[in-house]
């Protein structure tokens, strides 16, 4: 995905987003949950408008503008955009304090998980909701087998234990770039949709936010914005090339980056292009060759560094 048109110009700065939260601290209702599997965020108010991102099932969302239909919102990542109020439920300053330190679990299931009204009918009358990869939900209770929990809008359910793990095991996992290409392999084949950033549909950027933030790490949200964090590598050094890295291309020899891809091995990249795909660093390749790469950046290592967070480490997940 390229540059968010409206907002994409305010690369993210964690300080400002941390400021956010602490003017935040004096107003009773300023935060909103997602209660959905995806909620698109829009660049104005109406279904009509542009989607320019998305959020799954239990992310926090900051409150900036709000007329009782579409509010408007920063994401944790320091995106903004507008959402429907149908998305979220709305949540004080005291639910979220309580949120943070509540038992919470991550969905770590590649395919969607079904969230059932009791623990012994699995029919389809009986799904409550379906869960994306990096969903987070409340547990109530929980054995080896079924973990009772509760959404953000208070429902209920039933899940397989299984498919998630504490959110706080989550939050400060140690980077995997081999899981993380597995993974981005697993969504081979799904389809390519501007705004899109969820195992069901991403755009180029939303691949690479998918894979990371399951991995506890959140980026940058457009391409544009992620040449500039992490570690750079410069256009002609490909031997220093390492499985993980993210690379970033241009319709022409100078101009804005407009694509990401995350390179695996031996030149193969996989990226999301009309769908999620592979191809090679090779002159003879028709997608490198139509493209002008313009160098990459390595995450792995860099957490903490500007536009790269640990999620244990992010003030709205967790109280600091």
């Amino acid at each position: 995905m390229g540059i968010n048109k409206k907002y994409g110009h305010r690369n993210l700065s964690f300080v400002i987003l941390i400021f956010s939260f602490i003017n935040c601290l004096a107003q009773d209702s300023c935060w909103v949950q997602v209660r959905i599997p995806v909620a698109c965020i829009r660049d104005g108010k109406g279904h009509s408008s542009e989607m320019t991102s998305q959020a799954i099932m239990g992310t926090p969302l900051l409150v900036l503008d709000d007329d009782d239909e579409w509010i408007r919102i920063k994401s944790p990542d320091g995106y903004e955009g507008y959402m429907n109020v149908s998305s979220i439920v709305r949540k004080s300053h005291n639910d979220i304090i309580s949120w943070r330190t509540s038992k919470r679990l991550v969905s770590m299931s590649l395919p969607e998980i079904k969230v059932y009204s009791s623990s012994g009918h699995h029919g389809n009358r009986d799904v409550v909701t379906e869960l994306t990869l990096s969903s987070i939900i409340e547990c109530i209770e929980s054995t080896d087998s079924v973990s009772k929990i509760r959404l953000p809008d208070g429902r209920e359910g039933y899940v397989e234990t299984k498919s998630f793990i504490p959110i706080e095991k989550w939050a400060s996992r140690e980077t995997d770039t081999e899981e993380m290409v597995e993974n981005a392999y697993w969504m081979m084949g799904t389809p390519y949709h501007w705004g899109a950033c969820s195992t069901k549909a991403v755009d180029c950027s939303g691949l690479v936010r998918v894979v990371y933030f399951n991995n506890g790490i959140l980026t940058l949200r457009d391409a544009r914005q992620q040449i500039d964090i992490g570690k750079r590598i410069g256009p002609s050094d490909l031997n220093s090339l390492q499985r993980g890295d993210l690379l970033f291309f241009s319709n022409t020899p100078d101009g804005r980056i407009s694509h990401v891809a995350i390179y695996d091995n031996n030149g193969v990249y996989i990226h999301s292009s009309g769908l999620v795909k592979t191809n090679r660093m090779a002159n003879d390749d028709p997608d490198y060759s139509n493209r002008y790469y313009r160098g990459a950046s390595r995450i792995k290592g860099m957490t903490g560094t500007s536009g790269i967070i640990q999620m244990c480490d992010h003030p709205w997940y967790f109280n600091k």
